[in-house]
């Protein structure tokens, strides 16, 4: 038997990065049920109607003011205010049936929500990067840095987890991945499923040059100083469908206090003490300040590893900022092609909520809020935080 409240609900966000919604605008179709008690069709109606809005806009990082804006299905007025700063700009009753003693409402609500709705609980979120390579390798022959990208991306590590608020990087691969290879789409998305991170971060080196200034015509028996160029640019993408969330872009031009010949360790404090090291690591700082800015609104979601019974084992835990007894919303994701090639994320939430029973460094175990089992519950299904 069907209880009050009970849905399911399917959210299709066309053209939009997985569970980027509240910071995008994105249609959620959700079809709600309710038992019809004392053959009240319009309160079963009404119930459904309003549990359904209310659990799209949670699961999209929100609350509504008050759900009494919505009458027989439909808005009262054009617009349906947000706490958190957001708005639904449209809804619309798609469907309604009724059943022996409950009632199936179908609505569909266009939702924007905005950044400042962020929440400051989150769970800090993974971060999976690897080698930066440099563009024009010619470059890096003055001075010995053949290796600086792989170096590179080992400072950008160090500086982010110091100086983070809201995601940490968990993994560094050995490897390099160049930001306009033709099969990089499948690369981030393999690396982060390798890993077992949500976000990818990729850089590479456009430039890393040395030039020297213009010789002083009085000084013409001395060389003239040596400067070196240093780019780097950054890319941040959603690791399960290799959507670009954030691109940005360091420039750095700092005198280069060695001879043009001479060799330096790109691991040694000669170079990372000298002046083109201190402007390297000061931009490394800034930079990882803009990357952790931009993923503070986005959402922080765990896959499933195990489930055991009426327990489930989550990958994620202590390290970030798990406790016992948060609550976590239920959901399985599917991608899909329509007629025309484009792609769409189909999110659906499980009626049952979980909460964390036990909590180790990279794991958690959750489980059922209530006395309703926890069904059709399978591995690389994933839990959200609201």
């Amino acid at each position: 038997m069907l209880k009050l409240g009970q849905i399911l609900i399917s959210l299709i966000a066309l053209g939009l990065p997985l569970l980027s919604m509240p910071v995008n605008a994105a249609w959620f179709e959700a079809t709600g049920q309710a038992v019809i008690i004392d053959g009240n069709k319009a309160l079963a109606k009404k119930q459904a109607t309003q549990e359904a809005i209310k659990q799209a806009l949670m699961f999209a990082g929100a609350s509504i003011t008050s759900i009494q804006a919505v009458s027989n299905g439909l808005l009262q007025n054009d617009r349906f205010e947000i706490r958190s700063g957001g708005e639904v700009n449209d809804l619309e009753l798609v469907n309604e049936s009724y059943h022996d003693n409950y009632v199936t409402v179908v609505i569909r609500a266009d939702i924007f929500a905005q950044e400042s709705q962020c929440k400051a609980a989150q769970y800090k979120k993974r971060v999976v990067s690897a080698w930066f390579p440099i563009r024009d390798r010619q470059q890096a022959i003055a001075g010995g840095l053949g290796e600086f990208g792989q170096i590179i991306s080992e400072h950008l590590e160090q500086q982010f987890n110091e100086t983070s608020r809201f995601a940490r990087i968990k993994q560094r691969q050995p490897y390099y991945i160049y930001p306009n290879s033709p099969n990089v789409e499948e690369d981030i998305i393999s690396l982060a499923r390798q890993s077992d991170n949500q976000y990818v971060l990729i850089g590479e080196i456009s430039e890393l040059s040395i030039e020297r200034s213009s010789r002083n015509s009085f000084l013409f028996w001395q060389d003239a100083p040596l400067s070196r160029n240093f780019h780097l640019e950054l890319f941040l993408f959603d690791g399960n469908n290799a959507t670009l969330l954030k691109q940005t872009r360091m420039a750095v031009n700092s005198p280069w206090e060695f001879k043009l010949h001479q060799q330096v360790s790109p691991t040694s404090q000669q170079l990372w003490q000298s002046q083109f090291g201190l402007a390297v690591t000061s931009a490394l700082i800034e930079h990882s300040a803009v990357i952790d800015e931009a993923l503070n609104c986005l959402p922080t979601y765990a896959r499933v590893l195990q489930v055991s019974g009426e327990q489930l084992t989550v990958n994620i835990g202590q390290q970030d900022g798990v406790q016992i007894g948060d609550t976590l919303t239920l959901f399985k994701h599917a991608q899909f092609f329509d007629s025309v090639g484009n792609l769409h994320q189909q999110l659906k939430i499980h009626p049952n909520k979980v909460r964390v029973t036990h909590v180790y460094s990279d794991t958690a175990v959750v489980g059922s809020t209530t006395s309703v089992p926890l069904v059709n519950i399978q591995a690389n299904d994933f839990v959200a935080r609201q």
